[in-house]
């Protein structure tokens, strides 16, 4: 594979783009998977009797897993490579699957499929997210679009398949069938990819101009950096600001279904997901790109706004064509956001230990991943209604963007 690597690159297309297709597998398997979790809600609770709220913290535990470990992992992609680095994401994804697919508790459920596959979603999310903008810098917003486009296709695709599969073999059978299939895709992904452009011995001279910077020393020496960004109030408002913006995200995809249910339209719900799903796939890869024309940070603000306020919505759709219409709005928004997820933290604080920094920022997932979709299962519980659930959810978001702005401003890059 390094041979055929190094004839790629001695080829007429940046190997970075290359690195851009294996990102755009390792998000779509990442993100496909975890956000299609509805699918498996109600299966779940005929298995587990339990309530909404602890039936989703199946979900809210993988979530924050993949996201608070996010930081040793992205030093473990440091150190390991971003190639090597997604072997292992195979190996503790499908194997935490596998595993799950054999719960008899739903304790044993949480440490397998929330725990271990988690902990191989966050290995991946770090690689999928943070290499992109390592090798491109005048196309930063297209090449990290177009990776993370990668996560709307694998909604597309894992959604719909989850859901026949849970019809034909149920939940167990779907999670040992789409576990091995996703373990293989991150391989595949891993024979794509290369650790950086010296070792392809890739031209950047077109990206960077000025020159590429080169990560500092050692680990020692990686840490202090990100300590130093991590003290900066830029930083710490956009980490705020994350955290309140993407609960509408959590809140959404882990409730949309039931919503739709108590609307007499499940399959809408399910539907929904999948239109949200390519909804967000064909906005990345034009923001992108758009991004890099009119301001990355301008771009990213206006789409956090229409998230937000798509959930705000969301409780005067009643109808199929309403609740598509939600999602469709809901999905340009965290296509434009997600797009430029990695994009942001590189424009305000740089290239330099993208992997750890990015790693750091992901941790501003972890809480709403975790409280967002319980929270509001203990809501609806105690309210017997969603509307002032979403309500909520979006004004909160809407708190969030403006914090990201401030946080833009403050760098001066808005």
């Amino acid at each position: 594979m390094r041979l055929l690597r190094a004839r790629l690159a001695d080829g007429p297309v940046y190997y970075g783009w290359l690195v851009v297709a294996a990102c755009f597998l390792a998000s779509g398997v990442v993100f496909g998977m975890t956000y299609s979790f509805g699918v498996f809600l109600d299966p779940l609770a005929a298995t587990f009797p339990a309530s909404t709220a602890r039936i989703s913290l199946v979900f809210g535990v993988q979530l924050f897993v993949l996201y608070v470990v996010a930081p040793p992992m992205g030093g473990v992609v440091e150190w390991l490579g971003p190639r090597r680095g997604l072997v292992l994401a195979a190996a503790l994804l499908g194997g935490g699957m596998v595993a799950g697919s054999r719960a008899g508790s739903l304790p044993v459920l949480v440490l397998t499929y929330s725990v271990v596959t988690g902990a191989g979603m966050s290995v991946a999310f770090v690689v999928g997210y943070a290499t992109p903008p390592q090798w491109f810098r005048r196309r930063r917003g297209l090449a990290t679009g177009v990776a993370s486009a990668g996560l709307g296709v694998g909604m597309v695709v894992i959604a719909p398949t989850a859901a026949a599969l849970v019809g034909r073999v149920g939940w167990r059978g779907a999670f040992l069938v789409l576990g091995v299939a996703l373990a293989l895709a991150l391989v595949l992904a891993a024979l794509l990819m290369a650790d950086d452009p010296a070792g392809v011995d890739a031209a950047v001279d077109t990206e960077f101009p000025d020159g590429r910077p080169e990560a500092t020393g050692g680990w020692r020496e990686q840490l202090r950096g990100v300590r130093a960004v991590a003290g900066n109030r830029a930083f710490l408002l956009l980490f705020a600001g994350y955290v309140l913006l993407y609960g509408t995200l959590y809140v959404l995809l882990n409730h949309l279904v039931n919503y739709a249910a108590g609307q007499g339209i499940r399959e809408t719900g399910v539907l929904a997901l999948s239109v949200l799903g390519g909804t967000t796939a064909l906005t990345r890869l034009a923001v992108g790109g758009v991004g890099d024309r009119l301001g990355r940070l301008a771009v990213f603000v206006a789409c956090g706004a229409a998230m937000a306020l798509a959930v705000l919505v969301l409780p005067l759709a009643h109808t199929s064509l309403l609740v598509l219409a939600v999602a469709v709005f809901f999905g340009v928004g965290y296509g434009g956001t997600g797009a430029l997820l990695s994009s942001v933290p590189a424009d305000l604080f740089g290239e330099r230990n993208l992997n750890a920094l990015f790693g750091l920022v992901s941790l501003s997932f972890a809480v709403p991943g975790l409280l967002g979709p319980f929270v509001a299962g203990v809501g609806v519980d105690r309210l017997g209604s969603y509307t002032p659930v979403f309500v909520a959810t979006g004004a909160v978001g809407l708190a969030g963007i403006a914090l990201v702005a401030v946080a833009a401003r403050l760098q001066g890059e808005l």
